[in-house]
């Protein structure tokens, strides 16, 4: 029992004294932090980096917790991930990956920059990459699904996205689109389908490109054509509805 004793004192002194040695080595200078090399950085300058890491130059790089670094980077908005490493004897690592923005959303009054997941990254500034078209979602449980449906619609017809500056989002899964000529595009749950008879309908009568306020695409099989300024402004074959051409 005595040896047990014996023994179990004796650790506890070495961690002791080695408790003390690692904090003594903290207060002392013997690894001042003089480098700090940052990879990643996109849309965040390095002076937001280099503020929210709180970690100044000269820093015994001991008394770093890459940890902490790491939470507090992570406190921006544009970082997704964060890798951080002590290099001895005076040398810290972080390397980076952004979110990547995926288009424009309107939240209330708010023009967020959104996430390819649907998530909003911060409130829109100048300077902001300008990722058109700006996405009003049905407010719900299901919004960020609904950003990330009509964004992988518009990626897969890639054709149109260009034109398009504004999607919103209806009730029973339809869309709203508006291009950038003002013309206003009715989608169903169907989109797919009808952006593909649009395409075709494009190829065949250039039907964006006249005198159009607004083309209704959710009749099955259907294009209906609004005139801008009654039926004189389209040529007579392109006027009301219209059976889309076949391939």
């Amino acid at each position: 029992m005595f040896r047990k004793l014996l023994t179990t004192a004796l650790l506890a002194g070495l961690c002791l004294l080695a408790w003390q040695g690692w904090e003594m080595l903290k207060l002392a200078d013997l690894f001042p932090l003089q480098k700090i090399h940052v990879r990643g950085l996109v849309n965040t300058s390095r002076k937001d980096a280099f503020l929210a890491m709180e970690t100044p130059k000269g820093t015994n790089l001991l008394s770093i917790d890459p940890e902490k670094i790491r939470s507090r980077l992570l406190s921006l908005p544009w970082i997704h991930s964060v890798q951080v490493k002590r290099v001895f004897p005076g040398t810290l690592t972080i390397s980076l990956t952004e979110k990547n923005a995926a288009c424009l959303g309107r939240m209330g009054e708010r023009l967020m920059v959104m996430d390819e997941y649907g998530k909003p990254i911060k409130p829109f500034e100048v300077g902001d990459p300008l990722l058109l078209p700006v996405i009003t979602p049905l407010p719900g449980p299901h919004q960020a699904a609904n950003v990330v449906w009509i964004v992988n619609l518009l990626d897969k017809h890639a054709w149109i996205k260009d034109r398009i500056s504004e999607a919103v989002g209806q009730a029973g899964g339809r869309w709203d689109l508006y291009t950038k000529k003002g013309v206003k595009l009715l989608l169903s749950n169907r989109g797919d389908q009808e952006l593909a008879l649009l395409h075709r309908m494009q190829k065949h009568y250039k039907i964006l490109d006249l005198r159009v306020r607004q083309i209704e695409l959710r009749i099955a099989n259907r294009v209906a054509v609004r005139p801008e300024s009654g039926p004189e402004a389209l040529p007579p074959e392109k006027n009301e509805h219209h059976r889309g051409p076949t391939t």
